[in-house]
């Protein structure tokens, strides 16, 4: 019994005396992120076992513990004394690291980029990698030298997408990424993506600097084309985007090329200004006027007007093209069709499957070609069996057979009908419905993978999921130049709207996620 007690006597006695009571209190308290705490146990379990392995430990928690207070200088003095007294310390690359990032919080960038980039040699950690590079990126945005800046700061993004660091200040990574692409305007969709992964991140810490973000995102978002910088006419018929080249057909103005890596816009000469739509090919470009349909050569400007045994083609309105053949809709002479090989108009007015000489909206695709009329209503042709459905005002069918837009998506037509909504024909069921969600004045209509964009005349646009049939609004109220909207044009996130009287905006619109 004796031996037992002077046992658990000489246990206790141990255990008081345990030296490393206070380092691991200083390192639950810095785990804790109670900081000033831990380096006060820190200071004192040094002066109190100065002999201890764990003291080159404790320096450098202290000097973590130091910029993790926002105290760099006393951090650069800490990770110092450490790495001179541990020359071969565990962690003398990611205190090299420290070193170079309070460096640049304290404004000393030429020593921070030199200590950074001679640790950069021999670091293989992706979470230091990470620092080095988004701390060598803020040194260059700082210098202005945008290029250099971006390329560190994309490669720190890349590093941490693909292995999350637990870095809190990663937003100024995605933040400046986006500030500098925001400057070039060949950039805006790089800019809105970093730009909101950055507001995304800001929200979450509840960082202030999200409203700033938040009014940057939306300036590059919605960007304006008219008559205030240079735009000839701001009625616009028709938009297409050709590479870097973007093509618009206005209803007084003529032909207006804008290139968008020049910020520049120049008029292409044609013999009508009233132009209705256009199609831009490899290496022609086709118009629609109310006065003619031109084809114009890319390479020589050189312009022709296209006719068949009736003389030249009026009033046209919409083109667009189906493999090798244009179709243009006229209101006097129906649907023209023109093989691009064969260099043949073909004109297909009231006596054929069209029904009418009054077409106004067409589409195509591999199968069929659909047109609205102004006053019979829609017809779909199945270019291989030849069978044509007409939808009309018949029991069941259109209340107004004045349609200004049509729109294949295989085995559904929407079919806007003016002054009553959209309706949707399916083909396999035929059957027609209409769309519940109150848009009058249907007037354009875009497509991308589940979503249908609806351009209306007053309403502004509406989009349609159709995954869940659930409708969004997007209109003047939420930052649109104007509700009449004459065209919609898809080029990957963005949206190109083209108005009566207000020129085109470009509004950033990613796709939502699934």
């Amino acid at each position: 019994m004796r031996l037992i007690i002077s046992c658990l006597i000489f246990s206790a006695g141990v255990f008081a005396a345990d030296p490393l009571v206070k380092y691991r209190a200083a390192v639950e308290k810095f785990e804790a992120k109670k900081y000033a705490e831990a380096q006060k146990l820190f200071n004192e379990f040094i002066s109190e076992n100065p002999y201890e392995a764990e003291v080159k430990k404790s320096w450098y928690y202290m000097a973590l513990a130091s910029e993790a207070q926002g105290h760099y200088h006393e951090a650069i003095t800490r990770a110092n004394i450490t790495l001179d007294r541990y020359p071969g310390h565990g962690d003398r690359l990611e205190l090299r690291v420290l070193t170079g990032e309070c460096l640049y919080k304290v404004n000393a960038h030429a020593r921070a980029e030199k200590i950074l980039l001679d640790t950069a040699r021999t670091v293989k950690d992706g979470k230091l990698r990470y620092r080095i590079e988004k701390t060598l990126g803020l040194i260059a945005y700082d210098a202005r030298l945008m290029p250099k800046a971006a390329g560190h700061l994309k490669a720190a993004v890349r590093i941490h997408e693909k292995s999350p660091t637990g870095d809190a200040d990663v937003f100024n990574a995605y933040k400046t990424l986006g500030q500098i692409y925001a400057e070039d305007a060949l950039q805006i969709e790089a800019a809105a993506a970093y730009l909101t992964t950055a507001i995304q991140i800001g929200e979450a810490q509840k960082n202030p600097e999200v409203k700033t973000l938040r009014v940057l995102l939306r300036k590059i978002s919605l960007r304006r084309i008219d008559k205030l910088n240079g735009l000839i006419d701001n009625n616009i018929a028709d938009i297409r985007v050709d590479g870097d080249d973007i093509y618009v057909a206005t209803w007084g103005g003529g032909l207006v090329r804008y290139l968008r890596s020049q910020d520049k816009l120049e008029k292409i000469p044609l013999p009508s200004p009233q132009l209705r739509g256009i199609y831009v090919d490899f290496e022609e470009i086709f118009v629609t006027s109310f006065d003619g349909v031109y084809r114009i050569a890319k390479k020589t400007g050189k312009t022709s007007a296209l006719s068949d045994e009736s003389g030249e083609l009026k009033l046209g309105q919409k083109t667009i093209k189906d493999d090798r053949h244009m179709y243009f809709s006229t209101l006097n002479r129906g649907l023209i069709q023109y093989d691009t090989i064969k260099k043949k108009v073909v004109t297909l007015g009231k006596d054929s499957w069209v029904g009418s000489n009054q077409v106004y909206a067409i589409d195509a695709d591999v199968d069929y070609i659909a047109v609205g009329t102004l006053d019979q209503g829609a017809a779909i042709h199945n270019k291989k069996t030849g069978e044509t459905v007409r939808v009309t005002t018949s029991e069941g069918g259109l209340r107004s057979e004045n349609v200004k837009a049509v729109l294949l998506d295989g085995r559904y037509v929407y079919i806007g009908s003016h002054n009553d909504g959209v309706y949707v024909y399916d083909m396999r069921e035929k059957k027609l419905t209409k769309l519940k969600m109150d848009i009058p004045f249907p007037s354009a209509f875009a497509r991308r993978d589940n979503e249908i964009f609806i351009g209306t005349s007053g309403q502004g646009i509406r989009i349609l999921d159709r995954n869940d049939m659930s409708f969004e609004k997007l209109s003047a109220v939420e930052g649109l130049s104007s509700n009449e909207v004459q065209i919609l044009r898809i080029e990957g996130d963005f949206l190109w709207v083209g108005y009566l009287e207000n020129g085109i905006d470009v509004v950033y619109r990613p796709q939502k996620q699934q």
